[in-house]
């Protein structure tokens, strides 16, 4: 191997080894990206459950049986917000459940990697400890 291939190679290797470098640590930040995207549209949603809470007769939150997907939410909160269709969501719907009339617990998953997965109560949004 001549001298000037040997320096090509070397070129050629540190140029990928750089590239390889610069682009891992950009995998965490956009997974935080999206578990940050995701939160904000919980926190909307936490926000319109309050208001229909504000408006229902009985202040209440809406029951289980009138939220059992993410299209539920939509449809129910609508008057509220605009929410975006589940296939352009930040977020996947898990599960809805208000079992007395004054609290809710509400849980999504980020689009993220792990699908992290976030708690919205009435009182807070939380990834789970």
């Amino acid at each position: 191997m001549s001298k000037s291939e040997r320096l090509l190679s070397f070129v050629v290797m540190t140029l990928f080894l750089c590239s390889c470098a610069s682009i891992m640590p950009f995998g965490g930040v956009s997974d935080k990206a999206k578990i940050d995207a995701a939160k904000a549209e919980l926190a909307t949603v936490k926000t319109a459950l309050g208001m229909y809470q504000a408006e229902d007769d009985y202040a209440s939150y809406p029951s289980n049986q009138m939220i059992s997907s993410h299209s539920d939410l939509i449809r129910i909160l609508s008057p509220y917000v605009r929410l975006p269709d589940p296939p352009n969501a930040s977020w996947t719907f898990v599960s809805y459940t208000s079992a007395m009339r004054d609290t809710f617990v509400l849980k999504g998953r980020a689009k993220d990697r792990k699908g992290t997965l976030l708690i919205v109560t009435p009182t807070e949004l939380t990834p789970p400890p």
